[in-house]
């Protein structure tokens, strides 16, 4: 009797086991499962072929749509795939907060003149993101094609080249990790937007590729550009009217045209531009170091600008101030021009191939309050690069603070009062 008993209480012990279990099973069903995250949407599900070949700009579009609508979205272009896309426009006015494009594969521009009979000048353009967007990568690429567009001689029924990639109108953008190369004009441009992050960015195109500006700002405040490199045939970075609060360091330009201000001042225009920080960065075989370049007629003003530790290597002019960039008009010089004040050349080392230091400034509006210390400017030892010289100053007012070479003690006059 009690060996049935001793079976009876082992077989209910079982049932009540058993039955705790599953119900602990059911409870936490899909716990510890992975699921489907919700706010990542990957172009290849919303049509995206990724062959090169076949036209994405659809998908993505829909792909981003779906994105927008998720807080904290994220659109993935995957690798191991080459997009093709048309000019396209990425609104944000209507996307929830903290939207992001990761890019690892590689996206490439229509070489059809049929698909830019109705661009603007953008091939890719962001605008109207005002609660944030992140444009990252992982090896992604964004391919322009732009040597269909670099040909002077090329059949474009004078269309408008496109910027490879336009940031418009928007607040608390992040750009990294990705590479922009081939652009058909400016590789990133980024117009009336604040609290903006370039870095670990790669811009390449070649030398004689005309127009093609590495980082082109336009009426942007609070700009953070840091260890990218920057190649392509005109200004590395360009900082044009509209602009404060820029600062860029541990960056590498060239081949270009360096790091420059202007042209200001365009066809008798008003230019702001102050607050601006280069430093502890390179240049290379370039057609200028650190510049700033104001057009005749214009009026506004450049001041407080720093450029600081920054090395050339085999640059034509490293320093260089031109107000009279495109030539006086009809042989004279104009009576109106944009103030340079307060301008700060500290420790600019290396060597050049044309003039060491050229500041031609405005008898009008002569170039005060300039200081120069830890100047060593040495010709470059290729002859090749031909016979270099300088320095050349004009109405230029400022003070040297420490022995430069060449010496600028007679180039500089005293500060005007």
């Amino acid at each position: 009797m009690k060996k049935y008993i001793h079976i009876y209480l082992s077989l209910s012990l079982c049932v009540i086991l058993n039955f705790n279990s599953y119900t602990l099973l059911a409870a936490n069903r899909g716990k510890n499962v992975p699921k489907r995250n919700d706010s990542v949407f990957n172009v290849l599900e919303y049509g995206a072929r990724g062959d090169g070949s076949s036209y994405d700009t659809k998908a993505f579009q829909a792909a981003w749509t779906a994105t927008c609508k998720a807080n904290g979205g994220v659109m993935v272009v995957p690798s191991g795939h080459t997009f093709l896309l048309q000019p396209i426009i990425f609104n944000g006015d209507k996307c929830q907060p903290n939207v992001a494009v990761q890019v690892d594969g590689i996206i490439v521009a229509s070489t059809n003149k049929l698909d830019w009979k109705k661009n603007t000048g953008q091939w890719i353009l962001f605008t109207k993101y005002k609660n944030g967007i992140t444009i990252s990568g992982n090896g992604g690429v964004f391919d322009g094609h732009g040597q269909t567009w670099w040909n002077p001689k090329a059949d474009h029924e004078r269309l408008v080249a496109p910027h490879a990639m336009t940031i418009s109108n928007c607040n608390n953008v992040t750009i990294t990790g990705i590479r922009i190369q081939n652009s058909p004009r400016m590789h990133i441009y980024i117009e009336e937007s604040q609290e903006v992050k370039v870095f670990n960015v790669t811009v390449s195109s070649p030398g004689n590729s005309s127009n093609t500006d590495g980082i082109h700002l336009s009426r942007s405040q609070h700009v953070d550009i840091h260890n990218s490199t920057l190649a392509c045939g005109d200004d590395c970075i360009s900082i044009q009217a509209g602009c404060s609060d820029i600062k860029v360091y541990n960056v590498n330009c060239g081949p270009g045209h360096g790091y420059s201000i202007g042209g200001l001042g365009y066809r008798g225009s008003r230019a702001l531009v102050s607050d601006i920080m280069i430093y502890d960065s390179n240049v290379q075989d370039s057609m200028t170091g650190v510049r700033i370049k104001t057009w005749e007629g214009g009026s506004g003003s450049v001041h407080n600008v720093t450029f600081s530790s920054i090395t050339m290597t085999d640059v034509k002019t490293p320093i260089t101030i031109d107000q009279h960039y495109g030539g006086a008009r009809g042989g004279m010089a104009e009576a109106s021009a944009v103030s340079i004040t307060g301008i700060t050349y500290q420790n600019i080392t290396g060597t050049y191939t044309r003039t060491s230091v050229s500041l031609l400034c405005s008898e009008y509006k002569p170039c005060n309050n300039l200081t120069m210390a830890g100047i060593h400017l040495m010709p470059s030892k290729d002859k090749k690069q031909g016979r270099g010289g300088g320095p050349y100053c004009s109405h230029a007012y400022g003070e040297v603070l420490t022995e430069t070479l060449p010496s600028l003690h007679n180039c500089l006059q005293p500060i005007l009062k």
